[in-house]
């Protein structure tokens, strides 16, 4: 039996068991286990002591710790040192390799709804762990602007860098949020990374409804990573605007997707159904 777990704190309110079992049943994989494993931070060292021995085959990681695992890993991917952010951890023999497949998930629900990045401009609210894969998904994928509206100068000109490394040709911009409201005619895209609005502070939102309506148009997408409400404050107000709406739930299925493609190995992607996966959490969520 292959032993899989998601590490962090609180839990209490986690989709990720019900979908890996989701993922597992679609592939026929019958000799696979996912649970929840609420650790403090002063946990982690021992719990991957054990680990490394064979406690878990592998494991998903999520806040606080993506950036506190790091240190107890052997090897980590380019991609999440660059984030310093692991989500996933393979164990092969007694070697622990930390990945980070947000980056994927987010790319994935783009791509999914025909949002093109190249030469496209977007916006970034916030600027912690998340707002990082997806400004890397924008600087690779050729973005010619990206806007960051964050409470914290300091945090957004993190953010500023990290894109800029990934690729220095992307114009970034440090805005508030009457200059976002100034760009909206040439954004492509909003995406919301906080999480204001998630359940159950459902009736917040991360911009006031004035800024929403200068903010929005049929020609700009709305996408927030929250995905619990299914329509968020802040999706409800682009829409009023006609403006097509995401939420992470697709993010969410396909990082998960890719986690377990790294554990099991194989191009497991292309055998999943992830509208089915989609489906199936949206009846657990409503």
């Amino acid at each position: 039996m292959k032993r899989f777990a998601l590490l962090g704190e609180p839990l209490g309110h986690s989709l990720s068991p019900l979908l890996h079992k989701a993922i597992y049943r679609q592939l026929e994989i019958d000799d696979a286990s996912y649970r929840t494993v609420e650790l403090a931070e002063d946990r982690l060292k021992a719990f991957f002591s054990g680990f490394r021995v064979g406690g878990f085959d592998g494991v998903n990681v999520t806040v606080p710790h993506k950036a506190n695992v790091i240190p107890l890993l052997d090897e980590v991917d380019p991609k999440a040192q660059l984030l310093n952010a692991v989500n996933t951890v393979h164990r092969i023999d007694n070697r622990l390799i930390g990945h980070n497949t947000d980056l994927l998930g987010f790319a994935y629900s783009l791509s999914s709804n025909e949002v093109s990045i190249a030469g496209g401009e977007f916006a970034i609210i916030g600027a912690g762990g998340s707002a990082q894969a997806v400004g890397a998904v924008f600087a690779e994928g050729e973005a010619k602007q990206v806007s960051i509206l964050n409470r914290t100068p300091e945090r957004a000109e993190t953010l500023k860098r990290l894109i800029q490394e990934v690729n220095p040709a992307v114009k970034v911009e440090l805005v508030d949020a009457q200059g976002l409201a100034k760009r909206a005619k040439y954004l492509d895209c909003v995406v919301n990374t906080t999480s204001v609005g998630m359940a159950p502070n459902s009736k917040e939102t991360p911009l006031e409804s004035a800024i929403c309506e200068q903010l929005f148009s049929p020609e700009t997408v709305a996408f927030d990573l929250v995905y619990n409400p299914l329509k968020t404050a802040f999706l409800a107000a682009a829409e009023k605007q006609g403006a097509p709406t995401i939420n992470g739930l697709q993010m969410l299925v396909a990082q998960a997707v890719h986690s377990v493609e790294i554990w099991m190995g194989g191009n497991i992607v292309a055998h999943v159904d992830m509208n089915s996966l989609v489906r199936d959490l949206e009846k657990a969520i409503k």
